[in-house]
């Protein structure tokens, strides 16, 4: 059933056309939609950079590190899309040990630090830290994408990645929660394997979340706070980048290996055995990026991917093509990669990324706010 407000769901109906529910939907966004008809393009957010608000420890900076590994260390980002807000938060490895979380408020344009960092440190594979350091908070470690965000109930996953200090990966689920500034380390009775980059994406409309590891697709359910492996085995050992589409229902995902695009149905979400689909493609160089930020538009009805620069890359995944369109003023990418520090957001209407701590935030529109309408619904 359709609740007013939720996010993406919302916009889903519109693209299906289904009347039922939109009248309170457009209603709870009314005054984002009305707002007026901001320019295209990229624009930067003033005062939104990290390193001001970066924690100064009780530490030699040779032990603890530098906060430049909060964006610059393979790390990513999770979005509240109920909220409008932006979570940032990574380091690990040899790089940074704070385990602090940022976030940035895409309707009030504003950045903050939720907390400051654990301190004393520890490695966080020693024997009987379990991945955690004394105050039981999770150690620092590269994030790559593996969090995804749970607008329902306030939560942010996060699962293994690369720890601080010994640089090794761990299976271990995390979530935390922004009201209390609590992490509570799950306990399921399984899990996908500790690797690079496993690809997650959250449902909309089942509120699991995917993940692609060397071998099989897993999906998270949060209501019990476990694991199901999903698909056949078919072992990738490259690093890998997904996305979902919750109109056709799929969970699309790519590796570096070759330019072809995968994807998963996930129309039944109790299935197993799923099996992995592909094709090939035409003119989506981000394909050889597995660091990039896409993400579905559901006012395009299109994956839309960015990795660097002025451009984006919209891809349809029915026919495997990408275009490209490029507008000035763009930011430019670590060179460590962006993952899900890319996110769009539905109450918006635009993009939004964070990239190097000492540059600003920046947004990008692709279409107007009155393109949602393109399908005949008004009010």
């Amino acid at each position: 059933m359709f609740v007013a407000g939720s996010e993406l769901e919302g916009r889903v109906l519109v693209a299906k056309g289904v009347h039922f529910g939109i009248v309170l939907f457009f209603l709870s966004v009314t005054p984002l939609l009305r707002a007026g008809s901001p320019a295209l393009g990229w624009q930067e957010i003033p005062n939104t950079r990290i390193r001001p608000l970066c924690p100064l420890p009780d530490a030699d900076p040779g032990e603890f590190g530098t906060c430049q590994a909060v964006t610059g260390a393979w790390s990513g980002g999770a979005f509240d899309s109920l909220r409008n807000r932006l979570y940032i938060l990574g380091g690990g490895h040899a790089d940074y040990a704070g385990n602090e979380v940022y976030v940035l408020d895409v309707t009030l344009l504003q950045l903050s630090r939720l907390n400051g960092p654990s301190y004393p440190v520890r490695d966080g594979c020693v024997d009987g830290s379990n991945s955690s350091y004394a105050d039981g908070r999770p150690v620092a470690r590269h994030t790559y994408s593996n969090l995804e965000f749970f607008p329902a109930s306030n939560r942010l996953l996060m699962f293994g990645g690369s720890r601080w200090k010994c640089g090794y990966f761990g299976d271990d689920t995390w979530l935390f929660n922004p009201v209390n500034d609590s992490w509570t380390r799950q306990s399921p009775s399984a899990s996908p394997g500790g690797d690079f980059n496993l690809s997650f994406a959250r449902d909309p409309v089942t509120n699991k979340v995917y993940a692609r590891d060397t071998h099989s697709l897993f999906s998270y359910e949060p209501t019990t706070a476990n694991w199901t492996e999903r698909s056949q085995e078919l072992s990738i050992t490259s690093y890998k980048n997904g996305v979902i589409d919750p109109v056709r229902r799929r969970y699309y995902w790519y590796d570096v290996s070759s330019t072809a695009l995968h994807w998963y149905d996930i129309s039944n979400p109790t299935a197993v055995g799923l099996v992995d689909h592909s094709r090939t493609t035409s003119g989506c160089t981000f394909l050889s990026n597995d660091r990039a930020g896409w993400q579905y538009d559901p006012v395009l009805d299109r994956l839309v991917a960015w990795s660097t620069g002025d451009s984006v890359q919209i891809l349809n995944g029915e026919t495997g093509v990408c275009e490209t369109r490029t507008f000035a003023g763009g930011p430019t990418a670590v060179e460590t990669g962006t993952f899900g520090r890319f996110r769009y957001s539905s109450l918006s209407n635009l993009y939004v990324v964070c990239n190097s701590i000492d540059d600003n935030c920046h947004t990008l529109r692709l279409t107007s706010v009155d393109s949602i309408f393109a399908n005949g619904f008004e009010l």
